[in-house]
């Protein structure tokens, strides 16, 4: 199969992108009534490949509303995050003032989300992020605020649990982790799930975002002789750390976990063999088999000609359930449309979901996926089986640190 790069991926759909800046009427006869939409997307930084990926996402939600929701024109605008949290919240704060935003959707990073939900509890505005830190649902939790990705405590369930059925004697793992609050999350309910099976986590390495070389961390746990090496990563340190285990020989005599993957945006930069004997916990993959997620996956690969991966997936998940949540209250008020999602049971991306309440967290399956040998796949894009999805266990009272989700 021929190696597509990411540069590939993204250039195949760039003009598409292009002509879709303009979603959301701006004639003036209807400014007082658009419902301005922000998307706050990195689109430079450590994460400024996935940017565009997010935006396509939500503009493609919006656009099968035919940019209206209950009889008014969404004026969708977007903003550059940069992974980074002064620049996030000012350019959300300026959206709110200056363009009157009273929805907010993104960003990607975990550490400026933090940043990010307390505008939105302050201004009173909703926001949506799909991400791996417990915080948002957690401790930092408000009636505004609502996360969709998996919860980390059932994320991290579904990947040891499913991954020690099929590897029983898999008990030596090694784990890198990203040094921020992502990996700090997925790290502490991977090693909490690891417990039932006895797992002997044998090193743990931690990087910063944007870690560039990984040789070090490599020859570090091939001298620990692993069963798993188990990355906790995120953005292209992931690619790096697999590409650096197969240089080493780790890789693939050793299987990789990835307990937090995005799934096909990091497929598309690694060769069938470098795929080999590698495991991908992940919120979306492209084959989910539910209503919504197979119309949207034939229509993004219509319109853009490859499959669609985590990133626009969230962005449209995210999107959609927030403009159901508009026709749900008749309103696009932020406190109606919060109330209109809690406690929230319904069938969408990518299946059945539950919006918790007391939380709002978005109670969803997770998936778990194994990639293919190269004379197994059946196309280009068949990079892998979902072997095994999940809502459950869900989080345990004890662990969960929302205790007062407050008032609007």
């Amino acid at each position: 199969m021929a190696k597509v790069t990411r540069r590939e991926f993204l250039k195949s759909t760039a003009a598409a992108s292009v002509l879709a800046a303009s979603v959301g009427p701006h004639v003036a006869s209807a400014q007082g009534k658009e419902i301005v939409m922000l998307g706050i997307w990195p689109f430079t930084g450590p994460f400024a490949d996935v940017g565009p990926l997010l935006d396509r996402g939500m503009r493609f939600a919006i656009e099968e509303w035919g940019s209206k929701v209950i009889g008014r024109p969404i004026k969708y605008i977007s903003r550059d995050s940069e992974t980074k949290a002064g620049a996030a919240t000012r350019r959300v704060e300026e959206a709110i003032d200056s363009e009157g935003a009273k929805i907010v959707i993104g960003p990607w990073s975990s550490g400026v989300a933090l940043a990010v939900t307390e505008v939105a509890k302050r201004r009173k505005v909703l926001y949506y992020f799909s991400g791996g830190t417990e915080e948002i649902a957690g401790k930092r939790c408000h009636r505004y605020g609502f996360n969709w990705a998996a919860s980390p405590y059932t994320a991290m369930h579904v990947v040891m649990d499913k991954f020690m059925e099929a590897n029983p004697s898999a008990k030596k793992w090694y784990l890198f982790v990203s040094d921020y609050a992502f990996g700090w999350s997925v790290e502490k309910y991977l090693k909490l799930a690891g417990q039932k099976y006895n797992i002997d986590f044998v090193g743990t390495d931690r990087a910063v975002l944007g870690t560039r070389e990984w040789s070090g961390f490599v020859g570090k746990a091939a001298a620990a002789n692993p069963d798993v090496l188990c990355l906790l990563t995120a953005g292209q340190d992931v690619i790096l750390g697999i590409r650096e285990a197969h240089n080493f020989g780790l890789a693939p005599k050793v299987p990789i976990v990835i307990g937090w993957g995005v799934g096909t945006e990091d497929f598309v930069q690694l060769d069938a063999k470098t795929r080999e004997n590698l495991w991908v916990g992940t919120n979306a993959y492209y084959t989910v088999n539910t209503p919504v997620a197979k119309k949207y996956a034939e229509g993004y690969q219509k319109k853009f000609a490859v499959p669609p991966g985590y990133a626009p997936s969230a962005a449209y998940g995210m999107t959609r359930l927030v403009l159901r949540a508009i026709e749900k209250a008749k309103s696009a008020e932020p406190a109606d449309v919060a109330k209109a999602l809690e406690g929230w049971e319904t069938e969408d991306w990518p299946g059945k979901v539950w919006i918790n309440p007391k939380t709002h967290q978005t109670v969803r399956d997770y998936f778990f996926i194994r990639c293919k040998k190269a004379d197994q796949m059946k196309h280009a894009h068949d990079y892998a089986d979902i072997v095994a999805s999940s809502s459950r266990p869900l989080m345990p009272d004890e662990f969960n640190e929302c205790k007062d989700i407050g008032s609007l």
